[in-house]
């Protein structure tokens, strides 16, 4: 029995720090144009929230002809049903999020190593906002102190920004020091 309760307590201490960690992240709501894998598209106004439960994102459709009592009235979109979401920022340009297993990845910075984040926010983007990063044409791939220090250890200013785990700012770096 208290290997179970232990289990359960992990599991919600693992929970709550990763929905902890979206509290500092603005993540407004939007109005998004989704595609969905069937090639229909919808219009959603929603904010990304994240369900600690299944270690994924969505977007919450709400059906206003729907009585508010009625569990149909509310639909989850995750990012395995669709391709991708954009919408557009204050000046008109569109902002796109591709799908991926559990997020949708919106580009953030470009450069040598383009990164990328798991919510729709152009201003103020910091580190907690990353999730994902790309080397050149190569493969997006999760942002893990691993998969970056390599790239990043042959820049000794991206490096130090880098080992105090400023990964944001270490990528800016890179990019303005290798163009």
């Amino acid at each position: 029995m208290s290997n179970m309760s232990m289990n359960m307590a992990m599991q919600n201490m693992m929970n709550h720090n990763w929905s902890y960690r979206l509290n500092y992240v603005v993540n407004e709501k939007y109005i998004f144009t989704v595609a969905f894998k069937d090639g229909s598209s919808r219009v959603i106004e929603s904010k990304i929230y994240p369900d600690t439960t299944a270690h994924s994102n969505y977007l919450l459709m709400i059906n206003k002809n729907v009585p508010k009592k009625d569990p149909a009235r509310e639909q989850k979109i995750y990012p395995k049903e669709t391709l991708k979401i954009s919408r557009a920022d204050d000046s008109g340009q569109e902002i796109i999020g591709n799908a991926n297993d559990t997020c949708w990845l919106f580009k953030v910075m470009t450069g040598k190593i383009n990164a990328y984040s798991y919510v729709s926010e152009t201003e103020g983007i910091n580190t907690f906002y990353l999730s994902a990063f790309q080397t050149g044409d190569g493969v997006v791939q999760k942002l893990t102190p691993e998969a970056l220090e390599p790239i990043l250890k042959s820049d000794e200013k991206a490096y130090k920004a880098f080992l105090k785990k400023d990964y944001y700012t270490a990528i800016k770096r890179y990019n303005k020091d290798n163009k």
